[in-house]
């Protein structure tokens, strides 16, 4: 199909979007014209994609900071895996016919649940060859916010104790197997039907959230890391140790105040006092094929709950907002996916 517009003609793609906020009956999969590339980006074929919170969230239009930034319609989706068929002009490292995978960063348009996604070349990686491209698009938002909170901003230690709330979830599952790769201890929170897979994920310990509340125990973990926001930094004091570091992947108000209040006072006052840290995931390429060889050389792997098509992505964001899901939900948007 082509569009005519003016005396122009646009190829048209299938793309999941929203022209107007709300909770249902606002997403629709429908024909838009392929994007234009600029010098600094590359247009994708995508094969998979994958659902994170932050797109129903967009789609409600309570996604802070994103809906001021992109204008309607929109199409929604973050991660994605497939094959480059364009390079702009001062794309150097890619060429037509690699294999990518990324995560379209903040300040660009979404557009992975589409047929094609234009992105800046710096924000994808190739994908190896070794892995699959649902496993790719599972990767990139949920995966490299575990991965820079674990290395880069807890800057957890090999010898330290990483409490996981919500472990059994897309952010939680890679948390959990990235820490243990990096050596340390390991305590995954999630309800009682997930301890088995948390368990299989190599968690040390499993506590079940309505059995064990962990906010009450005493001076045991190094980092909380909450991906959920079902705890808080005042909650949480108690079962930190020392100079331990709570983390939130939760952007509100009150933890964005928080995290600013510890930060400063770190400065004021470094050394052992307990912090407040707030993950804001970026898309960088070291990161992604950080991840991805760990999954090649089998020491983590991308827990997938469900494949869904195109089609049927209403379906996928009813499950990912009810919050059951294990690990990612991934759209296959090819139609020849194969996990």
């Amino acid at each position: 199909m082509i569009f005519i517009k003016g005396k122009e003609t646009e190829i048209a793609m299938k793309a999941a979007v929203i022209h107007s906020y709300g909770r249902h009956g606002v997403l629709h999969v429908e024909d838009i014209p392929v994007p234009s590339i600029g010098h600094n980006e590359v247009l994708v074929k995508v094969e998979a994609a994958s659902v994170n919170p932050r797109d129903w969230l967009l789609m409600r239009g309570v996604y802070q900071g994103k809906r001021f930034v992109e204008p309607l319609p929109a199409t929604l989706g973050s991660d994605f895996s497939g094959t480059i068929t364009a390079c702009g002009a001062n794309v150097k490292h890619f060429k037509v016919g690699d294999t990518v995978f990324g995560m379209q960063p903040l300040k660009g348009q979404f557009g992975a649940f589409a047929e094609y996604i234009k992105i800046r070349a710096n924000a994808i990686a190739l994908k190896p060859e070794t892995i699959s491209h649902a496993d790719a698009a599972a990767i990139p938002c949920a995966g490299m916010t575990s991965y820079q909170t674990i290395h880069r901003l807890a800057q957890l230690k090999p010898s330290e104790t990483i409490l996981i709330n919500g472990a059994s979830g897309g952010v939680g599952t890679y948390g959990v197997q990235i820490a243990k790769a990096h050596g340390a201890k390991v305590v995954a929170v999630c309800s009682g039907k997930n301890i088995k897979m948390c368990k299989q994920l190599d968690a040390d310990e499993v506590l079940d959230y309505a059995e064990n509340n962990f906010e009450e125990y005493e001076a045991t973990f190094d980092v909380v890391y909450d991906v959920i926001g079902r705890s808080s930094p005042r909650r949480a004091t108690k079962c930190l140790k020392a100079g331990g570091r709570y983390v939130t992947t939760i952007p509100n108000a009150k933890t964005v105040f928080e995290a600013t209040k510890s930060w400063v006072a770190s400065l004021i006052m470094p050394g052992k006092h307990k912090r407040t840290q707030l993950i804001v995931v970026k898309p960088v390429p070291e990161d992604l094929t950080a991840i991805a060889d760990l999954i090649g050389c089998g020491k983590i792997t991308s827990v997938i709950d469900s494949i869904y098509t195109l089609d049927d992505i209403q379906s996928a964001f009813d499950h990912s907002q009810s919050w059951r899901a294990k690990g990612k939900i991934v759209i296959d948007v090819s139609g020849q996916l194969q996990a």
